[in-house]
Order: structure tokens, then sequence, then C-alpha cells
């Protein structure tokens, strides 16, 4: 589908819609059951509806329509009523005929139903009638309302003792179903006096629903009791049980229907607030009658009455069935009132803003539509509760009308939506379909999604984040809740839809497990929660959840392995060898274990198109995650959460930044870090080698410093490269510094400053600043440290007291080690504005000597200030280049010449050459990376694939002569290629492109 303009707001044209009496009606007739031994009057479960009761209010029913049977098979069993609901919305209701019975045997009943204007017959079409054992609301019932007292979100977070419940309902009777102390029943939400926050629109606006979500919490707890109450819960006194059903229906009553929905209900100047469902609430927020953070959560108001409203069902379903008022009224003031919860705030109901939270909604090739992004994982809570509630299969999902496709007429195109491919037609089809919206792709930067390269985006009010434990991972598994919801049934979801979950839980999340310990750098908000605990239990759980809601027929790739791999995960015997890049977010993960002494090391960078961690403490700790984080581990909990909880946040490995002693930047919202301001941040990956490539310079003002950095990974040698660091901001006033590791200190840190040796054991403090006049190397616990020497460098170490710890209140008095070169208040001026160092895993104090030797003789490496940074190793025969703008490079005899900004890197590989390169400056329109080698290479054009989580045909790699060596042009995924690349080539443009060239 081609990109079409279409300059309009949606909310805008929410007007009267008219239905001439010969126009074709949709007709909602999904499904329908009754039990087998069903006698006569008994009411068939799922009625027929029309698309058109959600503009009842403004285009009512057409007076003599009626639904009537035109045909059924001999059976004859049932006949068809004509009914309305409270809010005028037709409906056919199938019920048992007088003197029929449905039988003792499961069978189906096939029925012709005509929708008649008077005599007219406007529609007809043919329903089928299951008689079962079990109706399909009575085993989505059994699934799913167990499992809601288990999550307290569902009932409020609020617990009652029997005594408090049996105030509540004195307090409760006495105030005609308020709870006291609440003006929300009444009030106008004009007259709460709103307090906004113009730098974060998510805090506690104190205006009136944040009085509707607490009174909804307090039905919740009420609920709970109801649940579970030794007094008022199944196995209580029936009196007791009774009071509370009937406070809770008095409760429920007074509370939904002071909540306005429709436009009409609220006014603003005399008319009202708007003219679609929903807008009652959804648009109180555009007046600043309501704050951001409830409208744009609506699950803060649904949630807490799911566990009220379904273990209330059977007793409400009952007094239907007996025509009971009170029954049919709360029944009904629940439809209404869950309406809030697909209602939109009026600027993201706009199709045609690419700034918007889902994207320019009206290209579709790019935007997956409204409620693109990882909030369905709580979206999904209430979405499965509501067939339960509504008790009818074929009641659409919502009535608001700007999710129906007939609310763009056709334009930008037909049948177009708000979510593409999806119009309301039946709850049970309805939701079965949401639960097929978790897999969502990412097509560009900025954008909630999956990404290629096996990172998940969630919030993206700046930039890309990577968000893989708290958002990424509930979108990826939450959706198995509603996989176990329809298995084995008519709405079960597709194989493909397992699929996607497993590749990711097989291929990526193991990948960054190591010892037991999730990588922090890259979990998003929970970069300071137990990670072991998540990758012990959380990840196993989810695993074992999804592979139990399959369904008999589900056809999985890839299941034993995924098995076999939990299984080594818990018994703490996983390993992984390899070198994989995570372009999208500017990630990559080095490690060793397979067949050889394992060790992971991971890099984070950011840049103009990515950011670090959320930070949503109160103290802020993660601002700098992301500004080229560099970490090693050996034995797996050198960054565990409670050596985190003892850092000090300023001094984070592989920083360069002014070490300030300051708070961090306490005010902003959770991203208020920023990305950075640089548009070079990459990594490149070849399966067994890296580099990585990044210019410091931030966006946020806190940080003082800038820096051209590369980080290179060969086997077991982390090289980590520095120039050009300068004082971009006065700051504090402190020294600006290299962060070579903080990490846990646990065992003897042994430090060899220029040629003298002194061990510093556990518990012990010192803060030491010595300057580097010949090769240092340090030591603790199974890693090694080695600074090369510079002109004018100092040594920085703290340990024990001496650490400035961010958050005392959280930390244990076990402080941290640091090591850090410092390059002086201004950087070139008084000390070097360049280093170089090492990271060397799995080596003792005694090797230390030894290896500083060999590594002197291995390694090589220049420096080219803010032009060029190279690597080489001789044993590994790898030479990497990492070029910040073009230039030249000479490193171990071979020599690259670049034309564009790049990461290039060969390797030696015995009969051949592996060739890599990636574009660490993407924009999605260069097309081309040029390059030349004084090694000649075979010439040849060679084609490569993608890497990640499809491998695609990418473009080529050309290699012809030139002088003295070869000349490398290297094709990039671009703009050209977009449906080449599944419309995801913004992404694909920094991917790692390794080809191999036989020697």
């Amino acid at each position: 589908m081609k990109k079409k303009l279409l300059l309009f707001v949606a909310y805008l044209i929410c007007f009267i819609t008219y239905f001439p009496a010969n126009a074709g009606e949709k007709i909602f007739a999904t499904y329908f059951d009754i039990p087998i031994n069903s006698p006569a009057g008994t009411e068939v479960t799922g009625r027929i509806h029309l698309e058109r009761n959600k503009d009842v209010l403004t285009s009512p029913i057409p007076k003599g329509y009626k639904f009537e049977i035109i045909e059924q098979d001999e059976k004859e069993l049932f006949r068809i009523e004509t009914r309305y609901d409270l809010s005028n919305r037709i409906m056919g209701v199938l019920v048992v005929d007088k003197k029929k019975n449905t039988g003792s045997e499961p069978s189906s009943s096939i029925l012709t139903i005509a929708l008649k204007d008077g005599n007219k017959q406007i529609k007809k079409f043919k329903i089928t009638v299951r008689i079962v054992k079990g109706t399909l609301w009575s085993l989505l019932y059994k699934r799913y309302t167990p499992g809601t007292i288990k999550n307290n979100r569902l009932y409020g977070r609020k617990t009652y003792s029997d005594k408090e419940v049996a105030e509540k309902i004195i307090e409760l009777e006495n105030n005609d179903g308020r709870f006291e102390g609440f003006k929300c029943y009444t009030a106008h939400p004009a007259d709460y006096k709103g307090v906004f926050d113009p730098k974060n629109e998510y805090t506690n606006t104190h205006t009136i629903e944040y009085d509707w979500a607490e009174v909804a919490c307090q039905i919740g707890g009420l609920g709970y009791s109801y649940a579970t109450s030794d007094v008022y819960g199944p196995k209580g006194t029936p009196e007791k049980r009774k009071e509370l059903r009937e406070a809770l229906y008095k409760a429920i009553l007074a509370y939904t229907l002071s909540v306005p929905i429709e436009g009409k209900d609220v006014e603003i100047d005399g008319k009202p607030i708007g003219n679609c469902t929903g807008d009652g609430f959804s648009l109180l927020q555009a007046h600043k009658l309501a704050g951001h953070q409830i409208p744009t959560h609506q699950w803060t108001l649904t949630d807490p009455l799911v566990v009220p409203t379904l273990y209330l069902m059977p007793d409400i379903l009952k007094g239907m069935q007996e025509n009971d008022e009170t029954c049919l009224k709360v029944h009904d003031a629940l439809i209404r009132y869950n309406q809030l919860f697909m209602s939109i705030v009026k600027s993201r109901r706009a199709i045609d803003n690419p700034k918007e939270r889902w994207g320019e909604i009206q290209d579709t090739l790019y935007s997956s539509g409204a409620w693109a992004d990882a909030n369905l994982g709580h979206r999904s809570r209430t979405m499965l509760a509501l067939p339960l509630i509504w008790a009818d299969y074929n009641r659409p999902l919502t009535y608001v009308q700007y999710w129906y496709s007939d609310f763009y007429k056709d334009k930008p195109f037909k049948d177009f939506s708000f979510s593409p491919g999806w119009s309301p037609q039946g709850i049970i089809a309805d939701v079965s379909r949401w639960m097929t919206k978790y897999n969502v792709p990412a097509h560009k930067y900025i954008q909630s999604g999956f990404q290629p390269d096996g990172t998940i985006s969630h919030h993206i009010a700046n930039a890309t984040d990577a968000a893989m434990v708290a958002y990424g991972f509930e979108w990826l598994t939450d959706c198995n809740t509603g996989y176990r919801y329809f298995q084995n049934t008519k709405f079960k979801v597709d194989d493909k839809h397992y699929q996607f979950q497993l590749d990711r839980l097989l291929n990526v999340y193991p990948k960054l497990f190591y010892k037991q310990h999730m990588d922090f750098l890259v979990s998003g908000r929970s970069y300071l929660d137990n990670l072991q605990k998540f990758a012990t239990r959380k990840y196993p759980e989810a695993v074992n959840t999804m592979l139990k809601a399959r369904n008999k027929d589900t056809q999985l790739a890839g299941v034993e392995e995924l098995q076999a791999t939990v299984d080594r995960i818990k018994a703490n015997t996983y390993e992984y060898s390899g070198t994989d890049a995570y372009w999208v977010n500017e990630y990559l993960v080095h490690r060793r274990g397979e067949s050889e002494k394992p060790f992971y090391c991971s890099l984070k960078l950011k840049s103009e198109r990515t950011v670090g961690a959320e930070d949503f403490g109160k103290v802020r700790k993660s601002w700098h995650l992301g500004y080229g984080i560099l970490q090693l581990k050996v034995r797996g909990d050198e960054y565990a959460s409670q050596v985190l909880k003892n850092y000090d946040w300023h001094a984070v490995p592989g920083l360069t930044e002014e070490w300030r002693t300051d708070p961090l930047p306490a005010k902003g919202g959770a991203q208020a870090s920023l990305p950075g301001l640089n548009k070079i941040s990459g990594v490149l990956a070849d399966g067994k080698a890296g580099i990585g490539i990044y210019h410091h310079l931030t966006k946020e003002t806190y940080s003082s410093a800038t820096a051209f950095k590369s980080y290179h990974f060969i086997e077991d040698k982390i090289i980590a490269l520095g120039s050009g660091i300068a004082r971009l901001r006065p700051g504090q006033q402190q020294g600006i510094a290299t962060f070579i590791d903080q990490s846990v200190f646990n065992q003897p840190l042994t430090l060899c400053i220029n040629g003298k040796e002194q061990t510093v054991k556990p518990g012990e403090s010192i803060n030491r600043q010595e300057a580097i006049t010949s090769l240092c190397w340090i030591h603790q616990g199974e890693k090694g440290y080695i600074i090369l020497p510079k002109n004018k460098l100092e040594l920085l170490i703290k340990t024990g007291k001496e650490v400035n710890t961010t958050d005392l209140k959280i930390a244990n008095k076990k402080p941290n080690f640091i090591i850090a070169l410092n390059h002086g208040m201004n950087p070139g001026s008084e000390l070097d504005d360049n280093y170089v160092y090492y990271l060397i895993p799995n080596v003792s104090k005694e090797e230390m000597k030894a290896k500083v030797a060999d590594l002197q003789k291995d390694i090589a490496t220049t420096q080219n200030a803010a032009s060029s940074h190279a690597a080489y190793s001789a044993a590994d025969k790898t030479w990497q280049y990492a070029f910040f703008k073009p230039g030249t490079a000479s490193v171990g005899k071979m020599e690259v010449t670049s034309e564009d900004v790049a990461l290039i890197m060969l390797r030696d590989n015995g009969n051949s050459w592996i060739l890599s390169a990636s574009n660490p400056m993407p924009d999605g329109k260069k097309q081309t990376l040029t390059f030349y080698t004084n090694m000649s290479l075979k010439a040849g054009t060679y084609v490569y694939q993608t890497k990640g989580m499809q491998k695609l045909e990418g473009e080529t790699v050309t290699i012809s002569p030139a002088k003295d060596g070869s000349k490398i042009v290297v094709e990039l995924p671009d703009i050209r290629d977009e449906k080449k690349y599944n419309y995801q080539s913004d992404l694909y443009a920094a991917t790692p492109i390794v080809v191999e060239i036989a020697k």
C-alpha cells in the first residue's frame, strides 16, 4: 500500500452517521453455543449484534428492525427474540423453544436468520449453534478467573480484613454505594485543581481520575474478599456473602455511573466535550481536566474491577436470567464503563503524525497501528476478562467508533482502520486477534517493536531503547496467558506466533545470560533488579508456560533445544561461545565458554538514535548507561544487583566523563538522560571477533566531556582505545576520567604501578592517585587490567569507604573497587587526552607478568585523534579499524584507507579471509562504503546475508584490484531496498556485513 498524505486528525470526524434502511448492515454473529440437556426457555450464549449499535446515541436503531428465523434444521430447537439492552442496542437472542430440549449428546443446529425492517428483508445470514457439554464461556472462565487473584493489579492491590469488610459494607449502605471522602462521585472534573509539570507529563496531577482510581481499587479490595474470604468468600456464610454481593453491586453502580464515558457526559462551555464513545473520559486530558498517565494507561481504572466483576459474574448472569433489575443494571454499567478501556487521548488519535506514539498510522508499511507497543501485556489483563464480562461472544470488544474501519470512510485507502486489518466484529474473535499483536516489528528508529537484531524496544519518547527485561520480556511472553485462554478452541492462535516467541527465547535471551545472570546493560528499567532470579525463574517459567499453552496440533521448530537450554541455565551449565552485534541498539556481546575458559564481555553505546536504561527510582542511577559502557565477567556475579546497589554511578565501567560527586539529576522523566548528540555509534561482529566505535557527545547538559572511543574484541583480549578527550561543558569542575572497572570487591586487588606491587584486601579503603610512567597492570579475582603508559596520565584507585556510593539507602556497606584513568580538568593541556587499556579474563595474579609480556608482542594499536583507531592481534591474525571520518589507518603492516565513516575488520581464517564492515552512522539513505587495503584480496562480487533474527539476502561486496592492493565497495541496505528488507531498511542500514574471500 503506497503511502499517502492525509491532513486530518481522527478525533475531528466523530460525527453523526446515517444508515438508510436499505443499506447493508454488518452483522456480528460469529459464535453460538448452549449446553446439552438445556430445557425450553434457555438462552443460547452468543447474541446477534449489528455494527451500527456503536452509533445508537446519534443514529438510533430503526423502530421496525427485528430478527426472524427463516429456516432451521428438522430439530427446530430455537426461537429468536429481538431485544434491546439498556443502552438501546439491538440484539437477536436465541432461546430454546417451547417443549424443546437440546438433548443429551453434543450436536449442532444450522439456522438461517433474517434482519428485517418491518416486512422488508435487510440481511440474510446463516449461523451454527453448537450444542456442547460445556460452553466456551465456561471454559474461558475456568481458565482465566482463578489466576486473577494471583495478580494484585486485578483487585487494585488492596486487601481488607473481614472486620474492615464489614465496616465498608456499612459505609456503602449509608452512602448509596459510595465510599466516604471522595467528591468524584458528583463533582465535575473542573472542580479539581490540577497540578501539571511541563517537564514530566506522567506525574500525579491531582485531577479527578486519581480519585476514580482509588475508588476502583477499594472495590477491587472488596472483590478480593468476595473471592477469598473465609467469611464472605465462596465457602463463607451465605448471609454474609449476600451482604457483600449487594454492597458490591451498589458500589459498582455508584462508581461506574459517575465516570463520564460518552462525549455528552461532560460539557465544556455548554457543549459536549466530544462526539465519540469514550470521549467523556479520554478528552479530559486535552482540556487539562485530567493528566496524561491514567488516560494513556487505561488499565489503571479497569484492572482493579476484574476480580470483583469476574467473581460476581455467575451471580450477575443468574440474576439477568431471572430478569433481576439490579443485575441488568450492573451488567450494563460494566459494559458502559469498560468503553474507557479503548478510548484514546486526543493527540494519539492522529493517523498522519509520524511523531505520535504509534507513528504515522496511515502508513501501514511502517506503522502497525494503534496500540503497537509493549503495553499490550498490560492491556491483555482487562482484555481477557471482557469476554467473560460481556458473556456474549458476538458483542464487539468496543463501541469506541474510531476503532472501526467505517469511521475513516475508506480513506486514505479502502478498509483502513486505526489498527490496520482489524475492525471490531465480536469480542471472542476480537480478543483472539489481539493475542496475535505481540510480535510487532519495529520498522525504523524511535519506534516500539521487535528489532531485527533481536532486541526489543518499548519507550521511544526520545530514541530507541533496549528493554529486554521490563516491558520487553512481558511483550514477548505475556501473550502466553492469551494463548492458553484460546488453546484448542476455534479461536486458537496460529503456530507462527508461538514460533516467533520461541525463536527469541532460544536464540537471543540465553546469549545474554552468563552464570545465571542477565546482562544489566540491556535490562531497561530493571537494571537494578535481581537479574539472577530473572534468568533462573522468570525466563524458565515463561518458556514452560508457552510450551504448555500449545495447541494439540501446534508444530514448532527448536522445542527440544529450548528445553535443553533451560535445563542448562537452571543447572548453571549453560555456555556459549561467540561474538554477536545487536546493531540497532548499538550493543555487542563477546563471550566464550563452550570449549574454552568462560567469560562474558558486553558493550552498550548510544547515539542520536538510541538511549540507555530508563530510571524510575527516586535517586537516579542509570544516567550514564549507554555512554560506551564496557563490562567483563568471569565469575558471573561481578555486577550482580547487590554490587550495583553499592555503585558510584558516576563511575560506570567504560565511561569517559567528569567524575562528579553531586547527585545525578533527579528531575525529568525516566529517559531524562536523553539520547546522544552523536551520529557515530556502532558495533560490528563476525561471530568470532568484534569492534565498537563511539563518539561520546552528550545531549543532556549534566555530562561534561566528549571523546572518540573504540572497543576491540579479539578472543580473550578486550582492547579499549580513546582519543580526543576534551571538556565539553564546565560541569562541576572535577577531573575527567575514563573508568576501567567498578566491580565487586570480594577478593584481593593487586596493583603493579610503575613496577611496584601493592595488594589491597577486601574491606580496606584507599584513594590513590599516581602518575603512570610505565606499563601498569592490575589484578582482581580472575580479571587482569593492563594500562599502557602515556606521556602524562594518572591512575586512580578507590576502594571501600572512599567510594562515593550513590544511593546509600539500598547499599549494604560493602563498597566496590574503582579503577580509572585521570585526564585532568582540561584533557590535553595537563594530562593526556587519550588512553589504551586491555581487559583480560581468566588470568591469575601469578600469570600477569607473563601475560603482559605476551600481549606486548601480540597487540598493536594506533590512534589518530578524531580520525581513526585501529588494533591488531598477531596471534589471531585479526585487523580492526574504526574510522570517525574518511582517512587512512595502518596497523600490523596493513593499511586501510576509507572514504567513509566505517567499521572494518579483516581476519585471516587460514585458507580464506573473513572481511567484515558496517556503517556506524546509519541514516537509511547511504548506499555504499568504499575503502582500500594494501592487501591484495581475490577480486569478485560477493553476496552477503544479513545478521539477526531473519537471514535475508543482502546486497553485494565488490572487490577489485587497486594500486598496491584492493578496492572494496560494500553495498548497504538503503531506502531503495525497503520492500526487500520488510520495510526495515532503516534498521538494516547498520547490519554487520560479513563475507568470506578465498585466498
